[in-house]
């Protein structure tokens, strides 16, 4: 449930910086605590658990900056953003490294803190709900164990997908690139669990985006070298927050070093050649040839042939050349994994959404807004299961569901209610209407995948 207050401990030796942060937050609802060094940063903590804190480095006695991995060691809940006047890349990769989550150079910007605390508040509630739910995970007794991992990969696809949902540019990104890259994985002759770990950080290799200033991102023109380098943390970023919540080596080498060049020559980079990870080698060519292949609000998409003779002119320096080659002998069959279609029929945008979310990985989900238009896309596109809300315009449900049933073109089609209305009569009605289950909102991301899974023809 998330909170009605948060609460921002504001740490700075100077009076002026300090009450000037905490009015242009106290402005935007938080409330906020003050402390002029690091011990009483500690102290505050022993009383009130701080969501986040502004951090300036230069302190009297022990630094920000060794002050860092004490809270993070302490409260790894909280999240820190370092507020100082050092202006300097090194420092600032030195705080990010060492786990803080952003770094803003003083006089500081009113948009631009109100924005970062924003989004270290949005973070944090993101890795309460998925630290939560991998302790809900742990708890659960053995014999549930695959129940366990297929619900936990689909919340964190739901996840990664609806991060993406955003953005027209991104939509579905991480979704292919998983799909090139176990592709490659297979024809490299990788394991069931190393295909495994490799399709879970394709989906999560660019999880960090979160935490990258939205304005660059959407930026329609060239970055410059100073706004590339922002964007570049993601992956150290990203390997920082999932450390915490994915408990698997493999996974996050992918997200940590998915952007590095297999000749050394990537930003920042720290392994080179065949030191960096297989996996993260692998996700390199694969998140590559789908960037290219995608439009960007600075250029257009590439076509396939010219992203492949990019793809063959970096071999050896920016991928690894046994990998490269795979990829550049496979067609384009090998790496476009065909899906079926299904149909989600709702007038709430957010519940499409959220059905997109979950079952994109596996399958093209159409969308209607109302019951006739779930009746025409129903005879025009052919899917292989209806996801149908009730109480729609236009046409409901239940109507809907008649038809579809009643057309000899679309009658074999099952047809799954998803409604708010609990009730017995509906369900029985539903069920002499045709329908073939029912499940009512709000559901889990596992009760629509094992409904999915139940009633989907093959």
């Amino acid at each position: 449930m998330a909170k009605d207050k948060y609460e921002v401990l504001i740490c700075d030796d100077d009076e002026t910086v300090r009450h000037l942060l905490r009015e242009m937050l106290e402005n935007e609802g938080y409330d906020c605590i003050e402390a002029a060094n690091a011990q009483e940063t500690l102290v505050a903590f022993e009383t009130a658990l701080a969501d986040v804190v502004l951090l300036d480095i230069k302190l009297p006695g022990e630094s920000g900056l060794d002050l860092i991995p004490h809270l993070i060691r302490r409260y790894s809940d909280t999240l820190i953003i370092v507020v100082t006047a050092i202006n300097e890349l090194d420092v600032a990769i030195q705080c990010i490294r060492k786990g803080a989550y952003d770094y803003i150079t003083k006089p500081v910007n009113t948009d631009e803190v109100i924005s970062c605390t924003k989004r270290a508040i949005e973070t944090r509630g993101l890795q309460l709900k998925i630290r939560e739910y991998q302790r809900h995970l742990e708890e659960r007794v053995e014999e549930q164990a695959e129940e366990i991992r297929g619900s936990f990969l689909g919340a964190m696809s739901a996840l990664s997908f609806a991060l993406e949902a955003k953005d027209n540019y991104t939509a579905g990104h991480s979704r292919r690139v998983a799909d090139v890259a176990v592709a490659i994985g297979k024809k490299l002759g990788l394991s069931q669990d190393e295909l495994d770990d490799l399709r879970w950080g394709s989906l999560l290799h660019d999880f960090a985006k979160i935490a990258v200033d939205e304005l660059i991102i959407h930026k329609n023109g060239k970055l410059t070298p100073e706004e590339y380098e922002h964007v570049m943390t993601h992956p150290i970023v990203g390997a920082c927050l999932a450390a915490s919540l994915v408990r698997n080596k493999r996974i996050i080498e992918i997200i940590e070093h998915h952007h590095a060049h297999y000749n050394g020559s990537g930003l920042r980079q720290t392994r080179n050649g065949d030191d960096i990870p297989l996996l993260a080698r692998i996700v390199a060519v694969a998140d590559a040839y789908d960037a290219m292949t995608s439009n960007r609000p600075y250029r257009s998409a590439l076509s396939r042939g010219e992203a492949l003779a990019v793809v063959r002119n970096e071999v050896g320096r920016q991928f690894d050349p046994r990998i490269a080659n795979i990829f550049l002998g496979m067609s384009e069959e090998d790496i476009i994994q065909k899906r079926e279609k299904i149909l989600i029929a709702d007038d709430e945008e957010s519940i499409r959404l959220l059905v997109r979310s979950i079952m994109g990985n596996d399958y093209v989900v159409i969308e209607a807004a109302d019951g006739q238009e779930a009746v025409e896309s129903a005879n025009k596109e052919k899917p292989i299961l209806i996801l149908m809300d009730i109480l729609m315009p236009k046409k409901d449900g239940l109507q809907a569901c008649y038809e579809i049933k009643s057309n000899s073109a679309t009658k074999e089609i099952p047809v799954v209610i998803l409604t708010g209305i609990d009730k017995e009569l509906n369900r029985r009605l539903s069920h002499e209407l045709g329908a073939a289950g029912y499940i009512t909102k709000p559901f889990t991301a596992q009760d629509l995948i094992n409904a999915v899974r139940k009633f989907a023809q093959n």
